[in-house]
């Protein structure tokens, strides 16, 4: 009886496992993936020089009344994202559409939750520039507040222009983003997933639903769900993929972090070392990603950070390489992945291109295999 008691008992606690809102992983994601996250504000201590942080995430949010069914008490029992803005800041309207859009291309993430934009200290509506009228110009399909009440919830939190609030169902808050950058919409959109629909839908933290969301576009929850796994080959190609579809810098940084952990031991001269059969598997398949990826003419754009990308990859190769069979496409890959990288090294890429004719040859590849080799070979020597 006991031991069938403990089963059960285990079972609810595994189930509560899945449905608990993780606020500290939350937190931990954002502070690596949004600079724009705060935990609160900072205020100066009265009398003093001196400044302390205010902490507002686990805190109750203020009550707030701007309508009768927008308010505090009304809203309780839903998640609720106050966007403090004003006309004459150009951040808060480009945020307050940048939120309007994220509602459009992931409604089932808004479901049940409230957003309210928060027309607090408005200086300009006596020059004819009113808020309401230019909300209602530009489409935005969530309803905004203004005046007095909307100035003294403002005040209540320490907002800024913009600050982005997000309320749980309880009226705790749980996120905090101050002023504009291109990625704070994705920001708490992710946030009210990763808080809402991934306990409510029973969300499972697995390989299958990063690469659903891969496939379907949406890299920053599948770095989330990557974020709560532990660290293996496949989660680590899994997540500098999905850097390198999102922010090649981070890729960049990511892949070096994988050779200090996967190249530890390596000797200064580098000599007489040979890399762990997992690390040469997982070079090899990042290599591969970043000649998909990388290979093209969308290098032009951003090309510091590209070329960095292209010497990841031709790293990468080098490692794959390292040891056992190689083929006519490794020395392919590896030759275009260095002319591409730099001029300096367009001598070595063009023989490694030759390299690939000839392991083509001797492999006994079709005629159409070769000719394709050579036809790539003299595209690079014009």
């Amino acid at each position: 009886m006991k031991k069938t008691i403990g089963i059960v008992v285990g079972v609810l606690l595994s189930v509560v496992a899945v449905q608990a809102q993780d606020y500290a992983a939350l937190d931990r994601f954002m502070k690596k993936y949004c600079h724009n996250w705060k935990v609160g504000y900072r205020q100066q201590v009265a009398g003093t020089e001196r400044w302390e942080l205010v902490e507002q995430l686990g805190q109750p949010m203020p009550e707030f009344y701007f309508t009768k069914q927008l308010n505090s008490k009304k809203l309780r029992g839903k998640f609720v994202v106050l966007n403090f803005w004003a006309t004459w800041c150009g951040g808060c309207r480009i945020l307050s559409c940048d939120i309007d859009t994220m509602m459009r291309r992931d409604p089932g993430v808004y479901e049940g939750v409230q957003v309210i934009g928060v027309d607090a200290n408005e200086t300009l509506a006596d020059k004819g520039y009113k808020a309401e009228e230019w909300w209602k110009e530009k489409g935005i399909g969530y309803p905004t507040v203004g005046g007095k009440n909307a100035d003294a919830c403002c005040a209540s939190v320490n907002g800024g222009h913009p600050t982005a609030m997000l309320v749980d169902d309880k009226g705790i808050i749980r996120g905090r983003w101050d002023a504009w950058s291109p990625g704070v919409a994705s920001a708490i959109n992710l946030a009210i997933w990763a808080l809402k629909v991934v306990p409510e839908q029973g969300i499972r933290v697995d390989v299958e639903n990063v690469k659903k969301y891969m496939e379907n576009g949406e890299m920053l929850k599948a770095l989330y769900l990557l974020e709560l796994m532990p660290e293996n080959k496949e989660n680590s190609f899994l997540r500098y993929k999905c850097l390198l579809m999102r922010d090649k810098r981070r890729a960049c940084e990511y892949f070096e972090k994988l050779k200090r952990k996967y190249e530890a031991d390596k000797p200064a001269e580098g000599w007489g070392w040979t890399p762990s059969e997992e690390w040469m598997e997982l070079a090899r398949e990042i290599a591969d990603c970043i000649y998909i990826s990388c290979t093209g003419d969308s290098e032009t754009e951003y090309p510091g950070v590209y070329r960095d990308v292209l010497k990841n990859g031709v790293d990468a190769m080098r490692v794959g390489m390292s040891r056992g069979a190689r083929s006519c496409l490794d020395y392919e890959k590896l030759g275009v992945l260095r002319i591409k990288y730099a001029e300096a090294y367009r001598k070595v890429g063009i023989n490694n291109l030759k390299d690939a004719i000839k392991f083509a040859e001797d492999e006994n590849e079709s005629e159409a295999e070769v000719k394709r080799l050579q036809e790539k070979l003299e595209s690079y020597q014009r």
